[in-house]
């Protein structure tokens, strides 16, 4: 079996090596089915032991059951190495208090991790990289989530990454690769199927060479990353102002977000305008609890300063993530219990819990405005002395909550939406 485009793209990320063994994730489907079989047909060629891991994640039943048996005895009829679990991703997910997606793709690379495997393959591919592309862009993304699903990460390689979904089936039916079909795939409920089904053929309708157009851009965003990266490595912890306000804005900016995520804060887009304004004066700018980063004129330091407890609240958020179907079954008992919820499938990166900072701003849903916190809270009459021990909710896009008050239109439960997040949140006690 011969797939150039697999071949070209193994030798450019140079994905394999002599002696590698490679586990396979495999579900039944083409994709997966079609890069087994390539893999292990390719074994000498490339010198790799190739073997086979599948999860059986609980979740369509007999059908998923009967997928891994099929998956099974194909390996068997060719001599790979099988291993496989089988969970029960929506109960554990619930336990877990995760949507089940998530959990599912967490314990998928936990097993694959247990196999002792040199390189895991999978079958991502052009179409789903396009379809990434899409869902990311319309949460709200930055630079790094443009680029997508990349060709290799760490120990994960996806030499289908330049093929298309439909080139793909193609290759199945030329070369005779067996597979079985996800009835689910065709549900647009879910956002990845509406993406697929209903907007991708919108797209190659405009350019019917979407997915390559898209492909070009991904790889074009991709080194603009990598260049950024690579200019903000160089500064160590000690981080000089005058250096640093002479940089574009873009890799300082990076440089400011690696150093607050080494100290443990992950920025919105907020605190890391306010960190990077320090820059250009003298002062400090809370960023986590009691996390600062403080600008002396000489330098831009990351400090806990624990006698700010007294004046700076602390907030303990408790999270619960839930599918939409059990949120509208259970939403009286829910918003008694959770004071704050929206929907998770909007969010974009890390939920924080803060108090308000200046420049804080939201689009109020229902109401189709934009107002400034500061504006909100007189509008609310809220007391002034009340005001800091208001939790704001952000992502990393920016404010999307004050809890108990507002919620941002950005991530209102819609339609589409699959899974909420609720939150309930208190202050701590500072003493």
């Amino acid at each position: 079996m011969e797939i150039n485009s697999a071949e070209r793209v193994i030798k450019k990320y140079g994905m394999l090596s002599e002696g590698d063994t490679v586990a396979v994730g495999v579900s039944g489907g083409a994709d997966s089915m079609l890069l087994l079989s390539y893999l292990f047909e390719n074994r000498k060629k490339y010198g790799v032991k190739v073997i086979a891991a599948n999860v059986e994640h609980g979740i369509r039943g007999e059908a998923s059951v009967s997928d891994t048996a099929f998956v099974k005895d194909y390996c068997k009829e060719k001599g790979i190495e099988f291993y496989g679990i089988s969970i029960n991703a929506p109960a554990e997910a619930k336990k877990a208090g995760e949507g089940v997606e998530e959990y599912s793709r967490k314990k998928r690379y936990e097993f694959f991790n247990t196999l002792c495997a040199d390189k895991i393959a999978t079958a991502h591919n052009l179409s789903d990289n396009a379809e990434t592309m899409l869902f990311r862009l319309a949460r709200g993304t930055s630079n790094k989530g443009i680029c997508s699903i990349p060709p290799v990460r760490e120990n994960i390689i996806r030499p289908f990454i330049e093929l298309t979904g439909e080139e793909i089936r193609r290759l199945c039916n030329e070369y005779g690769v067996p597979f079985v079909n996800d009835e689910t795939n065709g549900d647009i409920k879910y956002t990845r199927n509406y993406i697929r089904h209903i907007l991708m053929p919108e797209f190659r309708r405009l350019n019917p060479a979407f997915e390559s157009a898209v492909a070009r851009y991904i790889a074009s965003a991709a080194e603009d990353e990598d260049f950024i990266e690579k200019c903000a490595s160089k500064y160590s912890a000690e981080l000089s102002v005058s250096e640093l306000k002479n940089e574009h804005p873009a890799v300082a900016k990076r440089v400011i977000y690696r150093e607050a995520k080494r100290n443990g804060a992950t920025l919105d887009e907020n605190r890391l305008s306010a960190a990077y304004s320090l820059l250009f004066k003298n002062g400090r700018e809370q960023l986590k609890g009691s996390l600062f980063a403080v600008s002396d004129g000489g330098y831009l330091t990351f400090k806990r300063i624990e006698d700010n407890k007294k004046t700076q609240p602390h907030f303990k958020a408790e999270t619960k993530t839930v599918d939409i179907d059990y949120f509208n079954e259970n939403s009286e008992r829910l918003k008694k219990e959770f004071a704050f919820f929206c929907c998770c499938d909007k969010i974009s990166g890390e939920i924080t819990v803060r108090q308000r900072a200046e420049g804080d701003e939201i689009r109020l849903s229902g109401r189709g405005v934009t107002k400034s916190l500061k504006k909100l809270m007189n509008e609310l009459k809220i007391p002034a002395d009340e005001r800091d021990l208001i939790p704001v909710i952000c992502d990393d896009e920016g404010v999307i909550g004050v809890y108990k008050r507002a919620l941002s239109e950005r991530v209102e439960p819609d339609s589409k939406t699959e899974r909420v997040l609720l939150m309930k949140i208190s202050l701590e006690d500072n003493d």
